[in-house]
């Protein structure tokens, strides 16, 4: 993977997508293809697939804060 960033910073290239690169189905299959749908400014997903790909930090804490608290009231 290196050799990739490599590349791309001594050629200063970047890659955008100007649409959702959510993969959808079986990669080997026939019907496979990208969800296609307008992708978050900076980011390489729609706002749907935004929402399962990325995790709240803030939301995580207070899961594991009551998962913990859970134990312990048991």
């Amino acid at each position: 993977m290196s050799i990739i960033k490599n590349y791309l910073k001594q050629n200063k290239t970047t890659h955008t997508f100007s649409s959702c690169q959510w993969p959808i189905g079986d990669p080997q299959e026939k019907d496979f293809h990208f969800c296609e749908a307008t992708n978050v400014v900076g980011k390489p997903y729609c706002q749907e697939h935004c929402d399962i790909a990325y995790i709240d930090e803030r939301e995580l804490k207070k899961e594991k804060e009551a998962q913990k608290n859970r134990r312990i009231a048991a």
